[in-house]
């Protein structure tokens, strides 16, 4: 019996097209497009091209469905990247003067004329690159929440299922069909929230290992089913009522790549993702070590990188026949391995992370033992036992004290005065104001304010981002209710997301 192993990528950013420039803002999307998804594309193409049997779950939520398909994200990118050749010339005065260091310079700017011709070549268009991928059976595609709202903390099932039903709106329009799996935002779980997802005809979801409840069993029409421990939780998906499944991310695939000490990306023979040249920001220098000192760092040796991933991704195909064969020899089925990711590690943190990933599956396609699947393959394949989720996220704790602690919690009481407002002035919403606060709302109810603000990282920029939303929210409720004037700032193109979306189209009574 062949093992089955998930690989989900969940790809997310916030909206930041016009919305500054650096550290945070749209060069956020640029530096990640460039780094991570045409990367990821041109392996796929790869993998495609060489009819490797295997295929990927990718989410992408639809904020960032919005942003890559904007003909303003084609246009900066390309100016953008004009600029990052002229900053990798002008490195060549602020590199030490040492072959390794020119060569390296050389390196880049013929990856970067690369990139650029790939993306030339696409048009500009890395979603469609995505949609085609999936027609053609490489990948499956998830939707999420419209912002990546985290839904656990929000106030009504009301605006859980706007986030919801204009999430799939904006897949369906970009994707050409209907979705089957949803990504929960920062895997953040509430009990009934499948019911939501149930209702518009999804399928499974992803939750983290941790949100299993392994209590002592559960009534299912009158019969007592036994609940598994939380060890052998993630070895197959889970019916947990109202016909959808969950996968569970499996902990030792997740710890091999994730965890600080023991994870690849930490290898010394990587590129070091903290020291940049100044003036140019780019990365000429090796983790070395996790004890050597940022100013001590050595230059980087891509080749040397390119073969410690290719061991790096022996050893973890290695590991899932391993734990398959493991889980076999215990129970005689070797059962369904879910590793689910970042997209945006790929790349953008890992710099050899997309290639990684092309030799796992070439890895794993050639052994034959374990094959790569989407999660809906599964779900063709197998008779779900049932389940039950606790209240969880993946974040620290696995609660949701990263989005609500003393820093954020007066976001939160914002958020859920603006939600409960909204759901009334429902009835006598309508036309071109109430698709925009629609958008708006959508917009302020991003997690990644609330994130940004805790982790330290972007604390100002997070603060800003939600007031700019929150603030046109509440002067769109008082244009509606006659106590003041539309904002002009928000006639036109201000905020030029969702626009195809209608609130009459996704709000049903």
């Amino acid at each position: 019996m062949n093992g089955r192993f998930v690989l989900v990528l969940h790809s997310h950013l916030p909206y930041v097209l016009g919305k500054g420039r650096w550290p945070f803002g749209e060069e956020w999307l640029h530096q990640i497009a460039l780094d991570t998804y045409l990367p990821l594309l041109e392996e796929l193409e790869g993998l495609d091209h060489d009819n490797v049997p295997a295929t990927i779950a990718v989410g992408i939520t639809p904020i960032l469905m919005e942003q890559l398909k904007s003909p303003a994200f084609v246009d900066s990118f390309r100016a953008w990247v004009d600029v990052k050749r002229k900053a990798l010339e002008q490195d060549v005065s602020r590199l030490p003067d040492a072959p390794e260091a020119h060569d390296l310079n050389m390196f880049y700017r013929e990856e970067l004329d690369q990139r650029l011709r790939q993306f030339d070549m696409l048009g500009g268009d890395l979603l469609g690159a995505f949609a085609s991928l999936q027609e053609r059976g490489r990948l499956e595609i998830l939707t999420s929440c419209a912002t990546h709202g985290y839904m656990p903390l929000f106030g009504n099932d009301e605006s859980r299922r706007l986030q919801i039903r204009t999430g799939i709106a904006v897949y369906q329009h970009w994707m050409g069909r209907r979705p089957s799996g949803f990504w929960l935002p920062e895997c953040g779980y509430i009990p009934g929230v499948e019911r939501l997802l149930a209702e518009e005809g999804l399928r499974y979801f992803i939750a983290d290992a941790a949100a299993f409840d392994a209590g002592t069993g559960q009534e299912h029409t009158g019969v007592h089913i036994p609940i598994a421990t939380s060890t052998e939780a993630p070895w197959t998906p889970w019916n947990i009522g109202a016909d959808i499944a969950v996968f569970l991310r499996n902990p030792a695939t997740s710890k091999q790549v994730w965890d600080r000490d023991l994870g690849y990306p930490g290898n010394g023979a990587y590129r070091e993702f903290h020291k940049r040249c100044e003036g140019s920001g780019w990365q000429y220098w090796r983790i070395t070590s996790k004890q050597t000192d940022l100013g001590a760092k050595e230059l980087y040796r891509p080749g040397e990188a390119r073969k410690r991933a290719a061991e790096h991704a022996t050893h973890f195909a290695s590991l899932v026949r391993d734990l398959a064969a493991q889980r076999e020899r215990l129970t005689g089925d070797p059962g369904v391995m879910v590793a689910a990711y970042d997209t945006e590690l790929f790349g953008h943190w890992w710099y050899e992370g997309s290639g990684w990933i092309a030799a796992v599956l070439r890895d794993l396609a050639a052994k034959e033992s374990i094959s790569v699947v989407a999660p809906t393959t599964v779900l063709a394949e197998r008779d779900l036992p049932l389940g039950r989720l606790r209240e969880s996220s993946w974040g620290a704790g696995g609660d949701h004290s990263t989005w609500m602690n003393p820093e954020t919690s007066w976001i939160w009481d914002n958020i859920r005065d603006d939600q409960r407002h909204f759901i009334d002035l429902l009835p006598q919403l309508h036309g071109q104001t109430g698709d925009m606060l629609l958008r708006e709302i959508l917009l302020e109810e991003s997690s990644d304010w609330p994130f940004m603000i805790t982790t330290g990282q972007a604390r100002t920029y997070g603060t800003a981002r939600f007031l700019e939303h929150h603030r046109k929210v509440r002067a769109l409720f008082a244009a509606v209710e006659g106590t003041g004037q539309l904002p002009t700032s928000q006639a036109g193109s201000d905020d030029p997301v969702f626009e195809h979306i209608r609130l009459n189209e996704v709000w049903k009574a």
